[in-house]
């Protein structure tokens, strides 16, 4: 049939291509070229390079024998003809793919498989690692910041242990240093060596147990320009005689610190409680200062900066006019307590023009100045406002309510800012009254109206200043039971020589005077108590001739 005939045929080329070819040889002349002489060279020995044979795996050679080897090579598809069987029918293309292609391509994508697997394995185990590896980092790095934390925290408490300790309240600086680390300093020697030495000197303080021995320093408002101030026609010897000048309480500040004084409160040697009444009951508190320091203190009276100070014209605005004081108290962009003052040439000025400013920046320059924070006495009237702030109700028929707005939160923002620093504001009558020749209806008036116009603007205050150099004769009589029911339990009264009580129920106190006439005339009050010498205070070529009183 046809297809025995085809066999047939291929058959027969197989065995055409399949026999040897002779050359066929033609007869040619062929011309011989001459022999050259030549030299035998000899040949280059390289050496040997033997390189190692590489082995392929078994496995990957009997994988490539078992499904790659069909694939490419034909006769390995197809199985060998046996003449004595029967032909078989010849594979679909189908079948060849599913046994010869399919196979491999399976493992393929199995190993791929297993590759992407390990290789994840891998990359996840890598990721891990370096994860492991970044969290111990961050680890170091906040151990680092906690150690650098940590050293900053102790730097911060070792400063203000060391504020504590120069303003002599060593016992609260050895409490705040043994607040590190649990009280256990073994790792920080040098904080171990400032607590003992702190303990040393705690050990060795005085006890002050007399309040009487303490003298209180008593100034009104500081003159800024005492060239204005001594040449007014109208106050000028007034000013000389009752006044004293910026420059002379610097000072005297100066005096009073190289003399060994420090600057101490009513907190600093009167404490107190509450009975089971109610009722507050002091009780001295000893001071403690080191052998050689005395304690003092200060007050500074009419901080309201009245206008015929400052307010040449009369408007009620403060200008170039006036006598050359201060107008008011104001803060600072840093939140410092400073005075506001109009100079000469109608300029505004901040800066240190009055008591308290000058103060802060003395005992920021000499913190061992100030026992354990105190600070002065500060005491205003109320019929012009306080602090310079014309807070008075009357002003709103005049200025109108925005303006008695504005002037009482400024002066609120002042009474905030002078009890934060440690000040004690003080009330120096309603309107500068002479208690002392006041009866009891006068004084109840005089109290009544400092609650209305006062109180509701700074708070209650407890501490009283007796003005023009007045006092009540019986702390036990109607007039005293009208001031303690208006909440007063500290009263200062003028005196020519320190003194103080201190029972259960109040504390009352003389404060010295110190002005132009007592500086000149009577300075055995300051001298005789080596507060501070006169001669080296008093600027007697703004002042001339210091009035005295007749």
């Amino acid at each position: 049939d046809m297809n025995d005939e085809m066999e047939y045929e291929e058959q027969a080329v197989l065995d055409y291509e399949s026999e040897e070819s002779e050359p066929v040889a033609y007869d040619e002349p062929v011309e011989e070229e001459p022999e050259k002489p030549h030299r035998e060279r000899k040949p280059i020995q390289l050496p040997k390079i033997t390189l190692p044979k590489l082995k392929t795996p078994a496995f990957l050679t009997k994988f490539f024998d078992l499904y790659f080897a069909p694939v490419f090579h034909k006769e390995l598809r197809e199985e060998p003809v046996d003449p004595n069987k029967p032909r078989r029918r010849r594979k679909s293309r189908q079948q060849i793919f599913k046994e010869f292609y399919l196979p491999p391509i399976l493992v393929c994508v199995s190993m791929i498989l297993v590759l992407s697997f390990i290789i994840g394995s891998l990359s996840n185990v890598i990721a891990l690692k370096q994860i492991e590896e970044e969290t111990k980092k961050t680890q170091l790095d906040a151990s680092i910041s906690a150690a650098e934390l940590a050293e900053q925290q102790n730097e911060r408490i070792v400063a203000e242990a060391d504020t504590l300790a120069a303003q002599y309240n060593y016992q609260a600086a050895i409490d705040l240093l043994n607040s590190i680390n649990g009280g256990d300093l073994t790792a920080y020697p040098e904080i171990g060596a400032k607590v003992a030495e702190y303990a040393t000197i705690q050990s060795q303080l005085v006890e002050h147990k007399e309040p009487s021995l303490i003298p209180n320093l008593s100034f009104h408002v500081l003159i800024a320009d005492p060239t204005r101030a001594f040449k007014d026609e109208t106050y000028g010897g007034s000013y000389n005689k009752n006044f004293v000048t910026c420059d002379e309480f610097y000072k005297i500040l100066t005096e009073l610190y190289n003399n060994g004084f420090v600057l101490v409160d009513f907190d600093s040697f009167a404490a107190s409680n509450t009975d089971l009444d109610g009722n507050q009951k002091f009780y001295i508190d000893p001071i403690l200062l080191p052998q050689g320091k005395k304690p003092v203190m200060i007050t500074e009276t009419m901080v309201n900066y009245f206008a015929y100070m400052n307010d040449g014209d009369g408007d009620g605005v403060a200008d170039a006019n006036g006598d050359g004081f201060a107008s008011r108290l104001v803060l600072d962009g840093s939140g410092n307590i400073k005075a506001e003052y109009i100079d000469a040439q109608g300029q505004t000025q901040v800066g240190n023009y009055d008591l308290i400013p000058i103060l802060e920046d003395f005992i920021a320059a000499h913190p061992d100045f100030c026992y354990r924070g105190a600070r002065a006495t500060i005491a205003a009237t109320g019929h012009e406002g306080v602090f310079g702030y014309r807070c008075n109700t009357t002003y709103i028929s005049t200025k109108g309510q925005d303006f008695y707005d504005q002037q009482v939160a400024g002066a609120k923002q002042i009474a905030e800012a002078l009890r934060a620093k440690g000040y004690t504001i003080a009330c120096y009558t309603y309107s500068n009254e002479p208690y002392a020749g006041y009866s009891v209806a006068q004084i109840s008036a005089s109290l009544t109206s400092w609650t209305n116009e006062v109180t509701n603007v700074i708070g209650p205050v407890d501490t009283f200043v007796f003005a023009k150099n007045s006092n009540i004769t019986d702390y036990s009589g109607q007039a005293f039971n009208v001031m303690y029911t208006s909440g007063f339990r500290r009263f200062i009264a003028h005196g020519t020589k320190p003194y103080a009580e201190v029972n259960t129920t109040y504390i009352r106190q003389n404060r010295l005077m110190v002005t132009g006439e007592n500086m000149v005339h009577y300075s055995s009050q300051f001298t005789d108590l080596q507060l501070f010498n006169p001669n080296v205070v008093l600027d007697l070529s703004n002042r001339g001739n210091v009035p005295k009183s007749g």
